[in-house]
């Protein structure tokens, strides 16, 4: 069937309109592998025939260049075509062939030489290459599902130059269309809807319409047995695009994405800018979700849920992060950063907006207090020696996936939520308004957004980010009234016990809540010195202070001691988002060697009895937290007694098993619970109740309740024999969907018999699990104290076809497996993968990072083992036996 062709935009004669001022590229001079500007792309056309079926590929780019002055040369990148040379038509028809050499193999770059000097103008570049298809989830790569094959494309960071000749940088914001030749019988989608479609005999061509003006690591593709379902309420076409028989898992999808659409267009003020939106769920993929301009790609298992029951931890996460894609479609794609040391303020933004969106459709997922717990995880890691300002220099060596990190997105929407709390919701919408309308479809830096702000808010916070911005760290904020009523607060750098102690100061706003007679307070302080003092009416009479209202500042917080007595006796009176903030910071001081562990364990105990579930949650990961610091032989019979003790009413409360009307937070919690209870504890209650659930699996997966059937199913494994390792086997081979495969492969890494953990490791490397699957296997028996050897040495044996199977990400991140208790495992795997043959920039970085934690744990083992000892040991209310 052919439809009317849009406009390719292909004359030579357009080309006049869009000469030198297309758009600037920041040029770096100490940087030679950055592409200069002085001849730059307007415009790609890229032509491939695809075979999802084959091993390999040929295709043809059309480039548009304008030359600002004379060449005999250029550059552009293609780390993977391969090519011999370029044709080069000039806007009077003359013809020049260029002869390619590489320039610099590991950056994929290619120089482009003429047999003589060229004038300015503007040109038409012709390139005829081939290629093979990537297997490791980067570039155009191939995979298969349930058997058949697919290709499938991740461009970001700089992966395109792997499938076509271009130039990848994301200051080269052009436009773009592709023409793929495919199987008559295979489907195939594109950034753009397509223009044009004709069939000869057993081969199809779709040429796709023209984008709008976007950097090549946004540029999109699909190919295979691919199907649809429609997405009504959407401002412009919209689809969920899923592998073959997965459509029935979309429902969730299809619900979800039109209000949040809507919400995020009425926030930006702008509609959304591209002609459809797509998105598509792939079955084998590194990242969980990609921008892609009217193509988001998703992880199958994150955009694919049960249609009737999803569980509302998948249900939240997938509203978070479809929000954060779709937001990505202004803050990203729409306004794009001139150069990678801006994508800390790319995906931080996308990621502080998105909850704000899921929070104002969808309350009931409480998507603030979940981004909260991120912003805090940032804050552990923003307190190691070893960590660098969130805004990092990047050369075009960098290894640039360490820069995907926890502070990119957690502590720069840690930043940004300061910064609204500050001038304002209304004034930081007005800000981002303003700077979308003035940027839109161009490129800037961060810069270009602090002005924007201070100039629609009135305020210059300038030298409030930057403390924040240019350097690395957390404050902490020491807070105490003085003789006269005057609140006092003091900032210094935060540090972890024993760490070195550096230097830091910031401009900290600090955001308090307080109570007097039953009513609630606020007020607010901009600390800009290492002390001062601030005169607050009614402040000295309070009954309580908590620093940190509504969790909204990015800092750690100490009381004086009669100010933190107080605090504690009247801890209700806070909201759950600063409970759970509470107790977060109050095992950050611990951390940091500020309180005792005696004293900690008993915050813990008094919060034990909190009813709410993300309360309840947060208790429960901190009991848990002791294992890999203070439990020893000696003394974990004691710690699963106290563990029972606190954990087990919880359970209680809300019932091993789910009922009708109940509140949806009990899920996540009972799940939570059945994984402390369920393992080397062995509640026998929790086991049985597991082992039933396990089997109702193996009948029909779906009945089981999505909240539990991936940790049932790991309970039941870790207490399992060959038999239920043979049954989950069959059970892989056998799923049908990423519903029932992601449980089996979870319960796959939880056995604790070793025998049978080497079966599931060499299980791992076969053709069964994929390239982004077969590490969780490692990954999980690396958890297990009696475990944890046997997987380094395996992951040692077998180092070169894990990295020969991995993406280079997931490799560069094996130093965790060998966390844990033992120092000389993780010595002997810290050694190994920092042999020069192995040392990679961002492994290294992972080690480092692992390293100090490793070395943290130690040192509060040694100073705070006693104290906990002596806590357990005392500590009178245990549970009564069954």
């Amino acid at each position: 069937m052919q439809k009317f062709l849009l406009c390719l935009g292909c004359g030579l004669g357009l080309l006049t309109a869009l000469s030198a001022n297309a758009f600037a590229v920041e040029a770096i001079e100490t940087d030679a592998w950055r592409l200069d500007d002085r001849v730059v792309p307007v415009a790609e056309h890229v032509e491939l025939t695809l075979d999802p079926a084959e091993d390999d590929y040929t295709g043809r780019v059309v480039i548009d260049l304008v030359a600002h002055e004379a060449f005999t040369s250029f550059r552009l990148h293609a780390e993977g075509p391969t090519f011999s040379g370029g044709t080069l038509v000039s806007l009077d028809g003359g013809t020049t062939d260029l002869a390619a050499a590489v320039t610099h193999a590991a950056q994929g770059l290619v120089t482009l030489t003429a047999p003589s000097a060229l004038p300015a103008g503007n040109y038409r570049l012709t390139i005829d290459f081939s290629a093979n298809y990537q297997h490791d989830g980067l570039g155009l790569y191939q995979t298969v599902s349930r058997g058949q094959p697919y290709l499938f494309t991740q461009f970001e960071d700089r992966h395109a130059r792997k499938a076509f000749p271009c130039w990848d940088e994301p200051s080269f914001k052009i436009n773009w269309q592709l023409t793929l030749k495919v199987p008559a019988n295979l489907e195939v989608v594109n950034n753009a809807a397509p223009a044009l479609e004709t069939v000869d005999g057993d081969w199809k061509t779709v040429t796709f319409g023209r984008t709008p003006p976007m950097p090549s690591y946004l540029v999109a593709l699909a190919v295979g047995p691919l199907e649809y379902v429609d997405v009504p309420g959407l401002s412009v076409p919209g689809r969920i695009v899923t592998p073959h028989g997965q459509t029935a898992l979309a429902a969730q999808a299809v619900q979800l994405a039109p209000p949040l659409l809507r919400r995020l267009e009425a926030y930006f003020g702008i509609p959304y800018p591209y002609a459809k939106l797509d998105q598509i769920a792939v079955p084998e993929y590194v990242y969980g979700a990609m921008e892609n301009a009217g193509l988001i790609t998703y992880t199958d298992g994150l955009l694919l849920l049960d249609a009737e029951n999803p569980s509302l931890v998948a249900q939240r996460r997938l509203a978070n992060v479809m929000a954060h894609e779709m937001a990505h479609m202004w803050f990203g794609d729409l306004v794009t950063m001139k150069w990678w040391d801006d994508l800390w303020l790319n995906e931080s933004f996308a990621d502080w907006i998105c909850a704000r969106v899921v929070d104002q459709q969808y309350p009931e997922y409480r998507m603030n207090l979940a981004q909260s717990r991120e912003i805090k995880s940032a804050m552990r890691i923003d307190a190691l020696p070893s960590i660098t300002a969130i805004r990092r220099k990047v050369t075009s060596e960098t290894d640039l996936a360490q820069l995907a990190d926890a502070l990119t997105y957690d502590k720069g929407k840690g930043i940004l939520t300061m910064v609204e709390n500050w001038i304002g919701p209304a004034q930081f919408r007005t800000a981002m308004q303003a700077y979308f309308t003035k940027h839109r479809w161009g490129n800037t830096v961060a810069g270009d957004l602090w002005a924007t702000f201070s100039q629609t808010s009135g305020d210059d916070i300038t030298d409030l980010l930057s403390g924040y911005i240019e350097q690395p760290g957390v404050p902490l904020v020491s807070v105490a009234l003085t003789a006269d009523g005057q609140l006092q607060v003091s900032q210094r750098r935060f540090h972890n016990l024993g760490a070195p102690q550096l230097p830091g100061q910031w401009q900290v706003p600090v955001v308090l809540v307080w109570g007097k007679d039953g009513a609630v307070h606020h007020d607010r302080v901009l600390l800009k010195k290492a002390t001062d003092r601030f005169a607050l009416p009614g402040l000295a009479t309070a009954d309580w202070i908590y620093p940190n209202a509504n969790e909204s500042g990015y800092f750690r917080w100490e009381l004086s001691p009669e100010l933190n007595a107080s605090l504690a006796s009247h801890a209700a009176a806070l909201s759950p988002i600063e409970r759970v903030g509470l107790l977060d910071n109050t095992a950050a001081l611990f951390g940091a060697g500020l309180i005792n562990g005696g004293d900690y364990l008993a915050y813990l105990t008094a919060f034990a009895a909190d009813t709410d579930p993300d309360v309840n949650t947060s208790v429960l990961g901190d009991i848990s937290s002791l294992e890999g610091t203070f439990i020893t032989a000696a003394n974990e019979e004691r710690y699963f007694a106290y563990r029972a003790a606190m954990l087990r009413p919880m359970l209680d409360r809300i019932g091993l098993q789910p009922i009708a009307d109940e509140s949806r937070f009990n899920g996540p919690l009972r799940r939570s619970l059945y994984a402390s209870l369920g393992y080397e504890g062995a509640d026998p209650a929790v086991v049985a109740e597991c082992r039933r659930l396990a089997e109702q699996f193996f009948v029909d997966p779906r009945s089981v309740d999505p909240a539990l059937r991936t940790t049932a199913l790991d309970v039941a494994a870790y207490h399992g024999d060959a038999a239920w390792f043979a049954r989950l086997k069959q059970a892989l081979a056998d799923a049908d969907s990423p519903l029932v495969r992601r449980p089996v492969i979870s319960a796959l890494s939880s056995f604790h018999d070793a025998a049978i953990a080497r079966d599931a490791l060499a299980l791992s490397l076969t053709p069964s699990l994929n390239s982004t699957e077969f590490l969780a296997v490692a990954r999980g028996f690396g958890d297990d104290d009696d475990l944890r050897e046997m997987t380094v040495d395996w992951v040692m044996a077998h180092y070169d076809a894990i990295a020969a199977k991995a993406p280079a990400e997931y490799v560069a991140s094996l130093i965790n497996i060998g966390t844990g208790g033992d120092h000389a495992v993780f010595e002997k795997l810290r050694s190994f993968l920092l042999d020069p043959v192995r040392k990679t920039e961002f492994g290294e970085v992972n080690i480092t990072k692992a390293t100090e934690r490793f070395e943290l744990r130690e040192r509060l083992r040694e100073k705070e083992l006693a104290n906990v000892d002596h806590y357990l040991a005392t500590f009178r209310g245990l549970v009564r036996p069954d």
